[in-house]
């Protein structure tokens, strides 16, 4: 049993409410209720809000120095995000400077403790962001608009304890009535708090999110309203922008005032970046000496014709205008280094998803995957975070949802308003008799949209694993993996894969749909690697990207002389297990 300098023990002063204790649900019992909680919200309201409410505490060693509540914010497939009182920082500042050497954050909820990061904060607006490597059963808050409450609302403030127990209680909304000039702006609740429930939310009794109490008392507590949490949200989501702008900046001034190398310039111009930023950007610095090497299968490597020109002459407006808002750039990152960069999709999907509010991108997996599973056994690369470039040019932080490793399939929510999401619908049958199909992606560097035309092949096979690949003649570069392959009609036809050697390998749609529905149906391990209904393979998928290398001046590309010679006659031809043949 941890001691305790500040924590839940202070409940035991918080009223005649804390006389009431009851047992109410099997495993989150010694609840803090009062009686109006059951006829505003009944039970199943409460249980739900619950979901949204952890307990934190700083601790050094087993004595807890501080305690308080959180909000779930934040829901990814292996970390959670919450959302405090900035009370925590200054706690931890101070018994930091206290020579208290062996300091945590201890997150728990329902049974589960996990350590946690501080992740931002704001003194001035009392906010602070906890972030833990875990995936708790928690419920976001909707934190993408707000309503105004009218003085005298009925309110339910939730918190829990160092013991993680639930606590809940009502009040009312009311105003401030100091007589100062601000008082008309600012509201209390008449909610009777202790300390530990600082950080905690405050609800209606329709469920929504008023705001996070800040200074309780035992006569009204005061709370920091959605839309100030909001603001301050939106600010530190913007920071990515900021600092993807600077360093771009940087990299403008180096190019400014010839701090750049003849050789970097010329590999400039082949789509990669200059050697300053090869090892953030993921690329290997060149190991020869020789004149005229190229960095080779970049992720900034353009296809096809950029958007408006070309193909997309076609493609009727209205259906440009959708494509240009469906279709985004994603990166990973393993801390500032980019791990993987690709293309994804808008799509509408209402699956299993607790944060259901943010917008749903279909993409590849290999944005996360481990190019050396199911060798050593790790199937995802860990503690990646995920940027997504939006078609409006912003960025925003993306969490991975679902993955699956059979068909390289993966999900990634996005806060975004004006995405215009995909139709995907089962077709029935594959009709591939010279059918004219567009293949399309963003770079995630510049962000210009590209588009290869082709059309689907039926006899084509290459060297993937995966049996239910299809095949079209379109050339997309690793850019345009995870993007869609689209008829001239704007109809959804695949997502599309990446081979260097042949032309674009695409997963169907009405695979799609069925992968989909198994991410709506199945939980834990199962999703990982499930297979769809006829799929009887035994061994896991590979899916090999070529990694980026700089090749020198009349390495082999991959043909054999037979193959370019069929290439460049001009004749009809097929690829059979990835060669070409006759």
């Amino acid at each position: 049993m941890l001691a305790t300098k500040r924590g839940g023990d202070s409940l035991t002063r918080s009223s005649d409410d804390s006389k009431r204790t009851r047992s109410l649900v099997s495993g989150d019992s010694n609840w803090y209720p009062d009686e109006g909680i059951w006829s505003g919200l009944g039970k199943e309201g409460v249980l739900r809000l619950s979901k949204s409410v952890v307990s934190l505490a700083l601790s050094d060693g087993d004595t807890v120095l501080f305690s308080c509540s959180g909000i779930a914010i934040k829901f990814m497939m292996n970390a959670t995000r919450f959302l405090t009182s900035a009370s925590l920082v200054r706690a931890f500042e101070s018994y930091k400077d206290k020579n208290h050497n062996n300091l945590k954050i201890e997150v728990r909820h329902e049974g589960k403790v996990a350590t946690g990061f501080l992740k931002e904060s704001d003194l001035d607006l009392e906010i602070a962001i906890v972030h833990i490597d875990s995936s708790f059963d928690v419920r976001p808050v909707f934190l993408y608009h707000w309503n105004q409450f009218m003085p005298y609302c009925d309110v339910v403030s939730l918190g829990r304890d160092t013991s993680g127990k639930l606590m809940a209680i009502t009040g009312k909304l009311t105003r401030d009535r100091s007589g100062s000039n601000e008082s008309e702006y600012l509201m209390f609740s008449s909610c009777k708090l202790s300390e530990v429930w600082e950080g905690g939310p405050l609800f209606s009794y329709d469920g929504e999110f008023v705001g996070m109490n800040l200074v309780p008392s035992m006569k009204k507590s005061f709370f920091l309203p959605t839309s100030l949490i909001i603001e301050r949200l939106q600010h530190f989501w913007t920071s990515l922008e900021r600092n993807a702008f600077l360093t771009r900046v940087k990299e403008l001034k180096k190019l400014r005032v010839g701090e750049l190398t003849d050789d970097t310039q010329d590999s400039q111009s082949e789509g990669a970046p200059n050697k300053d930023h090869l090892e953030v950007v993921g690329y290997p610095k060149p190991t020869g000496t020789g004149s005229g090497m190229k960095l080779v299968y970049t992720f900034e490597e353009p296809f096809g014709d950029v958007y408006q020109d070309g193909i997309w002459k076609k493609l009727g407006k209205r259906f440009c205008r959708k494509i240009c808002r469906s279709v985004v750039s994603l990166a990973s990152f393993t801390g500032d280094t980019r791990y993987f960069a690709c293309s994804g999709i808008f799509i509408d999907w209402d699956g299993k998803c607790r944060d259901n509010e943010c917008q749903i991108i279909l993409t590849s997996a290999s944005l996360v995957r481990n190019p050396d599973y199911p060798y050593d056994g790790d199937k995802i690369v860990e503690g990646l975070s995920i940027e997504v470039r939006l078609p409006s040019n912003r960025r925003r932080e993306g969490m991975l949802i679902h993955y699956n490793l059979q068909y390289n399939v993966a999900l990634v929510s996005v806060q975004e308003f004006c995405a215009v999401p995909l139709a995907i619908s089962k077709h029935g049958s594959l009709i591939c008799s010279s059918k004219l199909v567009a293949a399309v992606g963003r770079c995630f560097k510049s962000n210009d949209l590209m588009a290869s035309s082709g059309q689907l092949v039926p006899s084509w096979s290459g060297q993937f694993d995966c049996k239910k690949l299809h095949y079209s003649t379109c050339r997309i570069t690793k850019a345009g993996i995870g993007g869609p392959l689209v008829d001239y009609d704007g109809n959804f036809i695949g997502m599309n894969f990446y081979d260097p050697k042949m032309g674009t390998p695409f997963l169907f749609c009405d695979d799609i749909v069925d992968i989909l529905d198994c991410f709506k149906k199945r939980t834990g391990a199962e999703i990982d690697s499930f297979r769809v209904d006829g799929d009887d393979t035994v061994f896991v998928n590979s899916w090999p990207v070529p990694p980026p290398y700089w090749r020198c001046p009349g390495d082999p590309d991959g043909f054999s002389e037979y193959e370019r010679k069929v290439l460049a006659s001009g004749r009809k031809f097929n690829y059979y297990d990835g060669r070409v043949c006759k």
